[in-house]
């Protein structure tokens, strides 16, 4: 594996993800050892991808093999011509074909092969190529349709039968789209256009000092991390003793370095102004994994796994060990430190991204501490939150102040013809944008 960085490489206990090609979803996951993956009723052995480079992978009997170029133009290469061979002979006796092959002869039926040869065909090993071959010549009406619908067929069953899967490192785009498409509630409508507008309107650059309020998964504090790149810093402001909930921060992998710039506050000691001890009667993360018991329920395998990172959550099998609960406190309290002070010094951005708590409560307590010409970005997908938000920072005195709404297509472009994608999911929020004057220089 000579000329192979080591972040081309799948390695365990990291995070990545998982997609069915053709496939509608994606699946961010830990990759632990033993573990069966299930992607769209697609199931492999985790051990069979570690050690292996990112990319397109074929499986087989269970197995994930690496699908290489000469590999792919030989099984792309046409595979009906056979299938279609045999339109001269079906003429030859016609069948009367009935519009639905429920509880019918089998002389009726419109698929000549059951479900059980299916199942056997893929047990041998089949490739879907092969599978779909198979089909087409078991399909008594295939000869009859027009090219346009064979042609729909062929890519229905691929699609279908698919055996390819892509793994791939975990990105901010990836892991948008991802959550977007699982359940767009919890990620409060954020589509990956309007995320890249929130970082735009900001200005987050490396180095950049920024306060960010949000209820998006860790999606923003995660893209801010990334475009710091190990400098400035990004204070997180979190309910409870630790930051909950942000799976697309632990998801990406970060360095040591990057997540040097991840700085959690909690939100009692923004309100106290100062720094408050932990209370020593309980572990700083028992009652909020109560709290969020129910969230982590709704997660899949990313969230559910999330109190095991070494940063935020003490492990199960480390909690009588009082000296690696004191380093690990002692490094949540530095962290919270740096983050009060860069508050109290003034933050050059501040992000809002709320679902369910109004983002005036976080301008009041944040908005007199933040630097002149800061910039102000407040995200939420319901309008009547932000219009608040717009009469609140004009009555304080900020400029620029400009609430955006993008419009988001997905357009098929297919052979002669052209148009949007009809079962694409486009709902949205809006963006609302202001920088800061010093009113004392008025």
């Amino acid at each position: 594996m000579d000329g192979i960085q080591k972040g081309d490489v799948i390695r365990k206990e990291e995070y990545l993800v998982v997609q069915k090609v053709d496939g509608e979803q994606s699946r961010v996951l830990r990759l632990v050892p033993k573990q069966k993956v299930l992607i769209e009723k697609l199931k492999f052995n985790a051990d069979s991808v570690i050690g292996q480079r990112f990319g397109l992978f074929e499986v087989i009997n269970g197995d994930c093999r690496p699908l290489h170029a000469d590999r792919l133009r030989e099984q792309d290469e046409p595979m009906i011509d056979d299938s279609l061979s045999t339109e001269s002979k079906d003429d030859e006796k016609l069948t009367p074909i009935a519009p639905s092959a429920l509880k019918l002869e089998p002389e009726q039926k419109r698929q000549k092969m059951e479900h059980d040869e299916v199942l056997e065909l893929k047990k041998l090993g089949a490739t879907a190529n092969e599978l779909v071959a198979k089909l087409v010549q078991g399909s008594a009406s295939f000869s009859t349709r027009t090219t346009y619908s064979q042609s729909k067929y062929i890519g229905r069953k691929s699609k279908k039968h698919s055996d390819r899967v892509l793994i791939l490192r975990p990105t901010i785009r990836l892991l948008a789209k991802s959550y977007y498409l699982k359940d767009a509630d919890r990620l409060a409508m954020l589509r990956n256009d309007q995320l890249g507008l929130i970082l735009q309107m900001a200005g987050i650059h490396f180095g950049k000092k920024v306060v960010v309020f949000e209820q998006t998964l860790g999606l923003i504090t995660s893209a801010v991390i990334e475009r710091l790149a190990g400098r400035g810093g990004c204070v997180h402001i979190h309910r409870g003793a630790i930051a909950q909930s942000i799976p697309c921060v632990h998801s990406m992998n970060y360095t040591e370095e990057k997540m040097s710039t991840f700085l959690p506050v909690r939100i009692k000691c923004l309100l106290a102004g100062k720094q408050l001890p932990y209370d020593n009667h309980r572990k700083p993360n028992d009652d909020d994994d109560a709290e969020c018991a129910d969230d982590d329920k709704k997660n899949d395998d990313i969230e559910n796994s999330e109190e095991d990172r070494k940063d935020d959550v003490e492990p199960k099998e480390d909690s009588g060990d009082v000296e690696q609960s004191a380093t690990r406190r002692a490094r949540r309290m530095e962290n919270e430190r740096k983050g009060l002070e860069i508050i109290e010094n003034g933050a050059q951005s501040l992000i809002i991204a709320s679902r369910t708590i109004d983002p005036i409560d976080v301008l009041e307590h944040i908005y007199s501490k933040l630097a002149p010409s800061a910039t102000i970005v407040i995200y939420s997908p319901h309008m009547n939150i932000l219009v608040d938000s717009y009469e609140w920072l004009v009555n304080h005195d900020a400029i620029n102040i400009n609430i955006t709404d993008q419009m988001c297509r997905i357009m098929q472009v297919l052979p002669d013809r052209t148009h949007p994608l009809m079962a694409q999911h486009v709902v949205g929020g809006n963006v609302l944008s202001a920088i800061k004057t010093d009113v004392a220089v008025k």
